[in-house]
C-alpha cells in the first residue's frame, strides 16, 4: 500500500535514502542494473520519482549509488575473520564469494561488468583491492614478505575466481564443490608459483593453518 504524505514527511533524508536504496536492491536481484529505472524504484519504494532526484540528484549518482550499496554487501560477506587461520579465512572466503555471487548474479554483474562509466570501473577496483588487501595483510601477518610477484599474483587470482564463477554460472560445466575446490587450490598454486622456492612455499603452508 502506498505511504501517505504524512509517514513520507517523518522520515529522516537517511531513512529516506536507505528504503530508496533498499527497494532498488530488491529489483537488482532480478534485473540488470540498466533496466533498474528511476520509475520503477519509486513505485517499489511508495515515493514520487521528483522525490527521488531530490535525495540523489542526478540518474547517475543515484545508479552509483545502487552500486556501492551492493559492493559494500558484498565486502561485508566476504570480510575476513581475523580468530581463523589464514587457510580457514580463505576458504570461508571462496566458499562465501561463490555463495553470494550464485545467489545474486545481477547484483554482481552490476558492479563488474555492467557500468561503463569510470566511477563504477574505480568502484570495481575498489572492491578488488580490498579483497587483495585483506588476503595480503594475512599473508604478512604469518611473517611472508609482500613482493611484487605476490602481489601481482592475488590481484589475477582475484580476476580469474571472478571469471570463472560467472562463467559458471552461465554454463555450469561442474558441481558448484568442485568449483570451490578449483577456486581455492588455484589461489596455492599460482601463489607458489610466485614464491618460486617449494621448501620455502611448503613451510609457509604450515604456517596458513595456524591460528593467531
Amino acid at each position: 500500500m502506498p505511504r501517505t504524505s504524512a509517514s513520507r514527511s517523518r522520515m529522516l533524508p537517511t531513512d529516506r535514502q536507505a528504503q530508496i536504496l533498499a527497494a532498488a536492491r530488491r529489483i537488482l536481484e532480478h534485473k540488470p542494473i540498466d533496466e533498474v529505472s528511476v520509475d520503477a524504484v519509486a513505485a517499489e519504494a511508495g515515493v514520487s520519482p521528483g522525490l527521488l532526484f531530490h535525495y540523489f540528484g542526478s540518474q547517475r549518482k543515484f545508479r552509483h549509488a545502487v552500486l556501492t550499496m551492493a559492493a559494500e554487501e558484498l565486502l561485508s560477506h566476504v570480510r575476513p575473520d581475523p580468530a581463523l587461520s589464514l587457510a580457514e579465512q580463505l576458504n570461508a572466503g571462496v566458499v562465501t564469494f561463490i555463495d553470494y555471487v550464485t545467489r545474486f548474479p545481477t547484483i554482481y554483474r552490476a558492479v563488474v561488468s555492467l557500468g561503463r562509466g569510470s566511477d563504477v570501473k574505480t568502484l570495481h577496483s575498489s572492491v578488488r583491492g580490498t579483497i587483495a588487501d585483506w588476503i595480503l595483510d594475512g599473508i604478512e601477518q604469518v611473517g611472508v614478505e609482500v613482493t611484487g610477484p605476490l602481489r601481482l599474483t592475488v590481484a589475477g587470482w582475484l580476476a580469474y575466481m571472478e571469471e570463472v564463477v560467472l562463467g559458471w554460472i552461465a554454463n555450469p560445466l561442474c558441481t558448484k564443490e568442485e568449483l570451490t575446490d578449483m577456486c581455492e587450490r588455484s589461489f596455492y598454486d599460482l601463489a607458489g608459483g610466485a614464491i618460486g622456492d617449494e621448501e620455502r612455499w611448503a613451510r609457509i603452508r604450515e604456517l596458513m593453518v595456524v591460528r593467531p
